[in-house]
């Protein structure tokens, strides 16, 4: 089996090909893994994001290709213009799949056109192509004209709006011409845009094949087995709400981020659950890429009102912050919102919670009337709120301020450092972590920043299991939950089934490759890509000191929920993390021992 890299030169309109090293695929997979791999390798010390330097790094894994459940994903790398660190982002289609069929596991685009182009690439051919026409055009129109009349079920797209073009820190990618496929989060959209590259066209006619078939369609048996018993439950909520199925739960649970975190439960929940909406929910669902057995997308269309009109599908996260952070108890909405980010390619979470909390520092006195273009920027205004959005997505006015993302207008306001949501300049995912330590900690350590998928959700499992407030047993807890989805990443799968466990994808890789992966062998594969990902951060000068949380979360105890009272034990989660990770105490980072034991180079 062999591995080929194609890189792309923007710069000089060129392109080659390489081979990379069986032991590195033995030692990252695929994925995930090869992308903070690669990264570390094309990608100098303190590069400039926005620079030729830096490189759009998209990495297929070994089940991509393959009719494998839960395989339809990919993997983006790149240098973060947001947080100015180590960025991964996943999104469903069949971007993987095309690109192991014209035999590559990765594409490294570096450089920078001298103007609007995208790349076409259909097989060994790679063709750069005229933007100028399609510069300024929407996520999804931009992509059909890319297509030039060609079968979108054949040819993948990846591409990005407006707010790519105008490099917007938190500008997302885009996928399948749709606007519900995207690499989300940290910027890699902008870094595309700062390269005059409005997107690519992937398209393979090889075969890819497992080195023992058989094996692995057993598998898919298993699966499909296992989706009719033991999981039977969980497919059946996911097929009908996905991820958004226990707002009702999270909220009772007091983890539901309320107000920009001022609070843990939302008096307003009904409102804005896919359950209890007054709305109503569409009853059928479609899979985000092939091979998916439990599909939960939906596109939901506002039938009246003053968003009458509006559609999109969205997901958890996306609800929580134009809904509970920004105070907003109506989905109607929430659906406008996603619709305005869809299109013009902006991650509804840095758009959300930026906005939650001009919100707070509005009603705190902190910013006027005067600064914010007229607008009285309250918790659960709406119409504030898509006012806000319109201009942050054109950047215009105090739009422009708000397309900055939380850190950087906390920098620009006195007074409201410590309820800035963010982590290493990345806004916190939905869930409040006062009484959630294992959660606060992935925040704290999470190598891309604020990120709740990372390094494995820990608060989907610990509010269950009584650990929620445990310090001992949490870094090992945080651990173990983070190899497990890099090791998903890498293959990659899709991360939300719990069917995945190690001892799943030792039997995947071990039917794909045709030797042995031990449970063993892929524990310290993950070990291995957490290293490595944290020595890219390592390189640009972050420390332990970094691994920090918002104010919030450290000084103010938590009002209400079970938790009531609580507070984020950081300095002690952060020891016993490093502890289980081998990480020297003082600096955080890997040590040379470390380094030297899992073979990887500085």
């Amino acid at each position: 089996m062999k591995y080929q890299l194609l890189t792309i030169d923007l710069s000089n309109r060129s392109h080659e090909v390489e081979e990379i090293p069986d032991d590195i695929i033995r030692k990252y997979v695929g994925g995930r893994g090869l992308g903070a791999y690669l990264l570390y390798r094309f990608v100098p010390p303190k590069a400039d994001p926005f620079g030729e330097e830096n490189c759009l790094i998209f990495t297929a894994g070994p089940a991509n290709g393959t009719n494998l459940f839960y395989s339809s994903k990919a993997n983006v790398n790149t240098k973060s213009p947001l947080t100015g660190i180590y960025l991964f982002a996943v999104s469903s289609g069949i971007l993987t799949q095309q690109m192991r069929r014209a035999g590559y596991w990765a594409i490294v685009i570096k450089g920078m056109a001298e103007s609007p182009t995208y790349i076409d690439i259909v097989n060994r051919t790679v063709t750069f192509k005229d933007g100028k026409a399609i510069w300024g055009l929407e996520t999804a129109k931009a992509q059909h004209a890319m297509l030039d009349g060609r079968d979108s079920k054949k040819f993948a797209t990846v591409g990005i709006g407006p707010a790519g073009e105008q490099r917007i820190l938190s500008a997302a990618l885009f996928s399948e011409g749709s606007l519900y496929r995207c690499f989300g989060r940290g910027g890699a959209g902008a870094v595309m845009g700062s390269k005059n590259l409005k997107g690519l066209v992937v398209r393979g006619d090889r075969e890819v094949k497992a080195g023992k078939p058989d094996q692995l369609e057993a598998l898919n048996k298993k699966i499909a087995q296992w989706l009719k018993t033991d999981f039977k439950g969980w497919a059946d909520t996911w097929r009908r709400y996905e991820t958004a199925s226990d707002l009702e739960k999270t909220n009772a649970l007091g983890i539901l981020p309320t107000r920009n975190w001022q609070t843990g439960q939302f008096e307003g929940w009904r409102g804005i659950d896919k359950s209890t909406t007054p709305m109503g929910w569409p009853e059928k669902g479609r899979a985000c890429g092939p091979y998916c057995p439990t599909p939960g997308c939906r596109e939901v269309v506002v039938k009246k009102g003053p968003y009458k009109g509006a559609r999109s599908d969205f997901e958890w996260e996306t609800i929580y912050a134009f809904g509970s952070s920004c105070g907003v108890d109506k989905m109607e909405p929430i659906v406008a919102a996603s619709q305005i980010c869809d299109e013009a390619g902006v991650d509804t979470m840095t758009a959300g919670m930026t906005i939650g909390f001009a919100m707070e520092c509005f009603e705190k006195g902190l910013i006027t009337a005067k600064e914010t273009d007229g607008l009285e920027l309250r918790f659960g205004d709406d119409k504030a709120m898509i006012a806000a959005l319109k201009k942050l997505v054109v950047e215009e006015g105090f739009g422009k301020r708000l397309a900055q993302g939380t850190k950087r207008l906390s920098e620009e306001i006195k007074g409201s450092e410590d309820f800035a949501m963010h982590a290493k300049g990345m806004e916190l995912g939905g869930y409040e972590c006062r009484g959630l330590n294992g959660q606060a900690l992935q925040f704290a350590i999470d190598t891309r920043g604020g990120c709740h998928h990372g390094y494995g959700l820990p608060a989907r499992t610990e509010v269950f299991d009584n650990t929620r407030l445990d310090v001992a047993g949490k870094g090992e807890y945080v651990k173990k939950g983070a190899i497990t989805r890099m090791l998903r990443d890498s293959l990659i799968i899709c991360s939300f089934g719990p069917l995945y466990t190690d001892k799943l994808m030792s039997e995947v890789l071990t039917s794909i490759f045709s030797t042995n992966f031990s449970v063993e062998d892929l524990r310290e594969v993950g070990e291995r890509i957490m290293c490595q990902e944290r020595l890219f951060n390592m390189r640009e000068g972050f420390t332990a000191k970094d691994d920090t949380l918002p104010g919030r979360l450290l000084k103010e105890p938590k009002p209400d929920g079970p938790t009531k009272g609580a507070l984020v034990p950081l300095k002690e989660l952060k020891q016993v993390f490093y502890k289980a990770m081998g990480y020297d105490q003082a600096t955080g980072n890997p040590t040379d021992a470390l380094l030297t034991r899992l073979g990887i180079e500085k």
